[in-house]
């Protein structure tokens, strides 16, 4: 048993210890990191975990899962609509695949802008705040960059963010996409916050191991079939499409061809359809442009600050009345079936 006057002397020794020795352990803390230029704070990609709550499980896909690869933010709006709004509002998951950033050559403030229309546009579809969860999906040796909708976490928007300018004066010449997919030896690295190199082996590996992963009750993928050579292509022409489009569409048959699966496979007709008569109804079209207008509202190359932006301008007032399934060998070209059974809203 302790002596009564030693437990008051140990009583006034041991608070003095302690400050005597709060110098030192601060001392021995990492100097905070210099703060970044403010500059340099307005472009930096947001942070690779998530900032607010936690991501909440899915709440399962007993309805089924969507697993869709497209090359560029709005792809999926233009061009797989409104099969896309369908499978939300049908309580499917949805899990749509982004091949490149889509940055034009503007660098990664452009993505940024272009995934925050995208995510406005799914939480349109899904009904819910345009609230989101962002975190880093592993795949293999990859991580790639996923935004779930915190409201219905079904909903997931997966980042491959491979930089997508044009590599000569515009068309008739190649993106990193389409080099990659036709040029042997030919690597292309992606945007932060997760850099990686790829060549074609290793980014059509890299998409058969998020399948398997995903296990989709369904690949939605875009056009493989154009034969049109990459440097051939042009703007507005017959029959022509964009090279990220084509490139995007081999790159995922590829692997599907490395992870076979009990899935259904559709490919969707992108710019060429504009060449084809509409086939979605009124209330079809309405609503497929007003998510689309929701996604310009944030892209400032397709709705400039201070311009009105009430409705599509170009070629994209022709996509948003139309929604064609790509040809293929045992199937011909097909519209969309506007008599199926719509989900109630």
């Amino acid at each position: 048993m302790i002596p009564r006057p030693l437990l008051r002397l140990c009583a006034l020794i041991l608070p003095c210890l302690a400050l005597l020795a709060a110098p030192a352990a601060r001392a021995a803390l990492p100097a905070p990191p210099p703060a970044m230029p403010e500059a340099a704070a307005r472009t930096a990609p947001p942070p690779a975990t998530p900032a607010a709550a936690p991501v909440p499980p899915p709440a399962g896909c007993a309805a089924g899962k969507v697993l869709s690869f497209v090359a560029h933010p709005d792809d999926d709006l233009l061009f797989m609509n409104p099969d896309q709004d369908d499978a939300i509002r049908q309580g499917r998951c949805v899990h749509t695949v982004y091949l490149t950033a889509g940055d034009r050559g503007e660098g990664l403030g452009y993505t940024l802008a272009r995934e925050r229309g995208i995510m406005a546009a799914y939480a349109d579809m899904a009904g819910v705040a345009d609230a989101w969860s962002t975190d880093g999906l592993v795949v293999g040796q990859h991580t790639l960059v996923r935004h779930t909708l915190r409201a219905n976490p079904r909903v997931q928007l997966i980042m491959l963010r491979l930089p997508d300018p044009w590599l000569g004066e515009g068309w008739g010449s190649l993106t990193p996409l389409s080099r990659l997919e036709s040029v042997p030896h030919a690597r292309v690295r992606s945007y932060a916050p997760y850099p990686d190199t790829y060549t074609r082996g290793e980014l059509v590996r890299l998409l058969a191991d998020l399948i398997r992963q995903e296990r989709p009750q369904a690949v939605r993928l875009m056009d493989p079939s154009i034969t049109i050579p990459y440097r051939s292509l042009c703007w507005r022409c017959a029959g022509h499409d964009h090279p990220d489009h084509i490139a995007g569409a081999r790159l995922v048959e590829a692997a599907t061809a490395l992870a076979p699966g009990a899935y259904s496979r559709t490919a969707y007709l992108n710019y060429p359809s504009q060449e084809l008569q509409a086939n979605l109804d009124a209330a079809q079209t309405n609503r497929k442009t007003r998510i689309y207008l929701r996604y310009a509202k944030d892209d400032p190359r397709t709705c400039p600050p201070g311009t009105d932006c009430s409705r599509p301008l170009g070629p994209e007032a022709a996509w948003v009345g139309r929604q064609y399934y790509a040809r293929n060998a045992a199937q011909p070209l097909q519209a969309r079936a506007v008599q199926a059974a719509r989900p109630r809203p």
